[in-house]
């Protein structure tokens, strides 16, 4: 008689006021596959999947994941609870190079 399947999922977001970071970042541990999802709150996202020899494993790998998200900052929160937010472009400006036209010489050879 197999076993019946284990799925557990952790969801969570990093959303900043202004113009700073709006991410999710999900973890789901199904038997032994770990497929992590991340991207902007209201996009599809990116998707990994690893495949662990044991349970244990798995879990473990998955535990690691969102306590290095938890680090920096992402929260528990509950998906599609928060609106998506239109993508800002900071404003690029150039101006022209102070380096040297010409590289100084540090040595030279003796002919």
């Amino acid at each position: 008689m197999p076993a019946a399947s284990t799925v557990s999922t952790t969801y969570l977001e990093l959303s900043q006021e202004g113009a700073g970071a709006h991410k999710f970042y999900e973890v789901t541990v199904d038997d032994l596959v770990v497929t992590v999802r991340y991207g902007r709150i209201g996009a599809a996202g990116q998707t990994q999947t690893s495949t662990f020899p044991t349970l244990a494993k798995a879990q473990a790998a998955a535990a690691k994941k969102v306590g290095e998200k938890v680090r920096k900052g992402y929260a528990p929160a509950v998906p599609g609870q928060r609106a998506p937010r239109a993508v800002t472009r900071r404003q690029v400006t150039s101006a022209p190079s102070t380096a040297r036209a010409v590289a100084p010489v540090l040595w030279r050879f003796r002919t």
